[in-house]
């Protein structure tokens, strides 16, 4: 009867290191004491509370790429700038350090 209930007792321990090793959930690496508060403020903590804006910048960028092609079909002016002027404006070649110095 023992070696039912330990047989049965190591499936179960088996089967549960089974599920931690190959679960989703990461765990941070074997770290000293000493350095594992710096360790669980860069990576752990900070991973699970960061969201990424990725979305929205993406939506933002379609919304004025929209507002430009409506821009240029129509040939409209918004606060006195057209399609051609964005065209323009955005293929100028600019010396970064000459703006820098004037700053």
């Amino acid at each position: 009867m023992t070696d039912r209930n330990d047989s049965e007792r190591r499936r179960r321990e088996l089967l549960e290191q089974t599920r931690q090793r190959y679960s989703d959930h990461w765990n941070p690496p074997a770290v000293h004491p000493r350095y594992s508060g710096s360790y669980n403020h860069l990576y752990g903590e900070e991973a699970e509370r960061s969201e990424s804006t990725f979305g929205a910048r993406v939506f933002l960028c379609l919304l004025l790429f929209a507002a430009f092609v409506t821009m240029d079909m129509k040939k409209q002016e918004v606060f006195h700038v057209d399609s051609q002027r964005i065209v323009r404006e955005i293929t100028t070649d600019l010396d970064v350090a000459k703006v820098w110095k004037n700053l």
